[in-house]
């Protein structure tokens, strides 16, 4: 068995649980949906119950549910018994593969939907909208103020850095092996101060994107029960917004971690112990949040009785499940077809512009990277 620092064995035991957790994640997302929808096609919510349908999301969990452990297995041998270069050899490729499998298969399920579909003559019976105005009591996501909490964060990374410069070393440990030996240095400038704010910089703009995007997204509501679903979607925004402020803030703060640690107060394989924290409690949280809620908050009202009416039937808007394509919806974002979460009107030419400005901003960070470290 080879021998691993015990801060990195705890960081690489984070890292190998990331991989299940993905997994389970992915293998359970059709039982995550709203009912009117299946592998990304709109369905009758009483087709739920549909015999055929529920065989196709069982055959789909437990395929994604063995490929998640026979990843994870593999990952598990070659940390314990190959070299820590061949354990990251196997996880990054691991990770890809679940993707694309499960993605595949998705699509391979989304394939069958649409042709029993056809078969089951399903045809919305017209194109009802939502109207339903939602007052004060309905639950909202937390407003763009709610931001200002990384200020604080990138002053204390700044704060650090100006009252530990004249302190640094000469030479600023940048990374460690599995085994906690120093492999890269930096000699020590205004540059190595300034990357931490950066990176605390980039992280809040990062995850004030995501909560601006909540607050500029369609709702994802159910014409045959407007009220209800509304109330849940707002929920699902409320408790989701709740979870991107604290992943952001968590993240940040790796900012004064990698400060503390150049300025010598810590060591980089000391600052470990509080980052494989950070990373496990996103993991979970996120988890856990997505199991509650479920998909536009499809989890809190799963009880509520089944229409066999189809409202509306936008599926000719979605490309290979993902990719939502309308430019007559005025909507720039919208809630997820399959996942978690909210995606992009690529009909939209304002969309193709925030991601080229997304890239440059990203890029403009991984160069800033490399000429100050």
């Amino acid at each position: 068995m080879i021998s691993i620092e015990p801060t990195m064995m705890l960081l690489l035991g984070v890292i190998v649980i990331a991989l299940p957790l993905t997994g389970a994640l992915f293998a359970f997302t059709p039982y995550l949906m709203p009912k009117r929808e299946c592998f990304a096609v709109t369905v009758p919510d009483a087709a739920q119950a549909d015999p055929y349908l529920r065989r196709l999301k069982r055959a789909f969990t437990a395929k994604v549910l063995g490929l998640t452990a026979a990843l994870t297995l593999l990952s598990a041998l070659s940390l314990a018994f190959a070299s820590p270069q061949a354990f990251l050899a196997v996880l990054c490729p691991a990770l890809l593969v679940l993707m694309v499998a499960g993605y595949a298969l998705m699509l391979r399920s989304r394939a069958k939907v649409r042709t029993y579909k056809r078969e089951r003559g399903w045809k919305a019976a017209g194109e009802q909208m939502t109207a339903l105005v939602a007052d004060e009591s309905f639950p909202k996501p937390l407003s763009l103020w709610w931001c200002l909490l990384y200020v604080p964060v990138i002053l204390l990374t700044l704060a650090i850095g100006l009252a530990g410069y004249g302190a640094m070393p000469e030479r600023i440990p940048m990374q460690v092996s599995l085994d906690g030996a120093v492999t890269r240095w930096a000699d020590k400038s205004p540059g190595v101060v300034a990357f931490p704010v950066i990176f605390a910089m980039f992280m809040a703009a990062c995850f004030t994107l995501g909560q601006w995007s909540i607050l500029r997204s369609k709702k994802g509501s159910d014409p045959t029960c407007p009220a209800a679903s509304t109330w849940a979607y707002g929920m699902f925004a409320h408790a989701q917004s709740i979870l991107i402020l604290g992943m952001g803030l968590l993240a940040s703060l790796i900012g004064p971690l990698m400060q503390l640690a150049f300025v010598g107060v810590l060591t980089l394989a000391q600052t470990l112990v509080p980052l494989v924290a950070i990373v496990a409690i996103i993991l979970v949280t996120t988890l856990a949040v997505s199991v509650v809620y479920g998909q536009n908050g499809s989890r809190l009202i799963a009880r509520m009785e089944a229409s066999d009416v189809m409202a509306r039937d936008d599926d000719r808007f979605w490309k290979l499940g993902i990719l939502y394509v309308n430019r007559g919806d005025a909507s720039l974002f919208l809630p997820e077809r399959f996942g978690i979460g909210w995606t992009i009107n690529w009909g939209r030419p304002a969309a193709w512009a925030l991601t080229a400005g997304f890239v440059l901003v990203t890029a403009a960070f991984v160069a800033a990277t490399l000429l100050l470290t």
